[in-house]
This record gives structure tokens, C-alpha cells and sequence, in this order.
């Protein structure tokens, strides 16, 4: 049995979730395992009833009011729950702040091996081989996974590609009953939302980052008019936040957040390998740079070598025109 534990927030599951589905489908198919999706909440009746549609064998609600806010106390203790009732072969968990906030425990728990950050995966013979990424993603890293199972990976975000879930499945739908023992140790005491408006760039679909060929803050404005032509957020590199330029939630890289969107447009960025870390994995990257030097094009799909104060408003009226149309 391959377990799947999906994300969701404000009541809709979070892209890793699909992406989760997708690397334990490969997996399922080729080690003949049964898929099993896990979701924890105070009411997961429709997230339930979306997940079902995908190609997997069954979905296990586990619903209790103590877990209507993410708790890894008791997230722990309800899926260590689970996992000693079925046994199974693997546990899939994304590689997100929440992924690791508890699948250390858990894998302690129920002593099994934890391979975090995986990018792929291969069999060898009745055997698994676990692929992450090392030193800054300069490296991969191949990991045979001994023992008895249960065995624990957490998948990078941008992996393995969300929209190619496989859909039609009618699964079957199992109520888990709950019942939590003890006081967490952990306390939500407040939430302090993110300001209107500004997206979190983990999931947003399309992004454009600005980086310090931009010369000068003022000048940042080209970024945020071309992501609002195109219906995309904005991002940075590390040396426009360093800069003051913006505030520290846009930066994407290794020291900031880890975007995997459908189009990366990186403006005026280098490419700088702490960068490249953050974003490399995006479906379709686009590099606007006047040197064709820049690193930045060894991992861009589409490569535009020219003045970006000159390309950039181009394409944002080519872009406002289009919508207009």
C-alpha cells in the first residue's frame, strides 16, 4: 500500500497534492501497490470527494474538530494511528514547511527510514531508489532503501508535474474514527495572514521575478506591470531583497521560497546558483537578459538576449493588448 498525504488550505488542496499523486502512481504501477490518499481536517467532505475522481484506490478521512487547525502533535498521532492499522509499503509527504514539520516524527515513530527532498525514483529489482538533490541541486544523490517498511520520502515541490495526475477514478471513501489522547505541546496562539494581495509564490502558476539588472527600485514597477498584463505574481532575486528593493516574502532561491510555476519569467537575473535552486524546476522558463552569458540560460527554455527595459514593455503592452482583445 502507497499512502499519499494531501495538503489543503482554506478548503482546497495545495498543488503538491496533485504532485504527490502523480509520483505515487509511477510508483504504484511499477511495484503493483494499491494508492490510499490521506487527508486530516474538521471537514474534509468535498476535498474528499475531489481526491476520489483520481486514479487511486481509496480515501481515509480523518475528521476530528482537533485537527481543524495543522497541529504536527496531533497529525502525528492520528496518521501514526493509521499507519500501524494498514502497514504499508511507502508514505508520501510533500517537501513543504508542513511536510517537514512532521514526517521526521512520524518516520521516528514507526522506526522507518525518511529519504526528504526526492526529485525521482527508480526499481531495482523488488527494490526502491530514492533520488534527491544535494549541494545547492549541483548534485543528485541516489539512495537505496533497506530495511522493512514503512518507508518515508517527502517530494520537492516542481518534481513531479501536478497536471498529470491520472483522473476518472470513483475510490472509495472511509470515514477514520479519531480519537486524540493527551495535550498537544504545541499551541496555535495566532495566525498572522500574509497582506492582501500578495500571493504565495509556492503556488502560484505563473511568476515574474526582477533581479538587479533592473538598476533601481523605481524600476521594479516594469515587473509588477508586466505580471498584472499576464495575470502573474511577482518575485525576486536575493540581491533586489538585500537591496531593500522588496520586502523578503518575494524572493525565491535556496535562502527564500521554491517556486515550481507552469511559467517562470526571470528579468535582469543572472542566474546565480542559490537562484537557480528556487526555481529551476518551473514548467516553462523564460530568461530576459542583455548578457548571453548569464547561467541563468543554461536552465531557461526560451532565452531573450537584449535591453529588458526595452523587451519588458513590449511584451507587457503585447500581453494588455491580447486581454483586451
Amino acid at each position: 500500500m502507497i499512502f499519499v498525504v494531501a495538503e489543503h488550505k482554506d478548503n482546497k488542496l495545495r498543488p503538491i497534492t496533485s504532485e504527490l499523486l502523480v509520483f505515487g502512481q509511477r510508483v504504484a504501477r511499477d511495484f503493483g501497490e494499491p494508492i490510499t490518499a490521506v487527508i486530516l481536517g474538521s471537514s474534509t467532505g468535498d476535498l474528499a470527494g475531489e481526491l476520489k475522481t483520481r486514479k487511486i484506490d481509496r480515501v481515509l478521512r480523518a475528521e476530528h474538530a482537533g485537527l481543524a487547525e495543522y497541529n504536527p502533535d496531533t497529525y502525528v498521532q492520528v496518521l501514526q494511528s493509521i499507519l500501524n492499522k494498514d502497514k504499508p509499503f511507502l508514505v508520501l509527504m510533500g517537501h513543504t514547511t508542513q511536510g517537514m514539520d512532521f514526517a521526521p516524527r512520524l518516520a521516528v515513530r514507526l522506526c522507518g527510514p525518511l529519504i526528504s527532498g526526492c526529485v525521482e525514483y527508480e526499481k531495482q529489482g523488488e527494490r526502491l531508489i530514492l533520488t534527491r538533490q544535494i549541494f545547492n541541486a549541483k548534485m543528485n544523490m541516489k539512495t537505496l532503501v533497506r530495511g522493512e517498511p514503512p518507508y518515508f520520502a517527502t517530494a520537492s515541490p516542481g518534481a513531479f508535474p501536478g497536471d498529470e495526475v491520472e483522473s476518472g477514478g470513483n475510490a472509495e471513501v472511509i470515514v477514520f474514527p479519531v480519537q486524540l489522547t493527551g495535550t498537544p505541546k504545541r499551541k496555535i496562539l495566532n495566525r498572522v495572514e500574509a497582506p492582501k494581495g500578495q500571493t504565495d509564490l509556492s503556488s502560484a502558476p505563473i511568476i515574474v521575478s526582477g533581479g538587479r539588472g533592473l538598476k533601481q527600485k523605481e524600476n521594479f514597477n516594469l515587473i509588477f506591470e508586466l505580471a498584472e498584463a499576464i495575470g502573474g505574481s511577482v518575485g525576486a532575486s536575493r540581491p533586489v531583497v538585500d537591496a531593500e528593493w522588496l520586502p523578503r516574502e518575494y524572493q525565491v532561491g535556496s535562502s527564500g521560497q521554491t517556486v515550481s510555476p507552469r511559467l517562470y519569467i526571470a528579468v535582469g537575473i543572472s542566474g546565480a546558483i542559490q537562484h537557480l535552486v528556487g526555481m529551476q524546476t518551473s514548467r516553462c522558463i523564460v530568461a530576459i537578459n542583455k548578457d548571453p552569458e548569464a547561467p541563468i540560460f543554461k536552465v531557461a527554455h526560451y532565452g531573450i538576449v537584449d535591453d529588458l527595459f526595452k523587451v519588458v514593455p513590449a511584451l507587457t503592452k503585447i500581453f494588455k493588448d491580447l486581454r483586451q482583445a
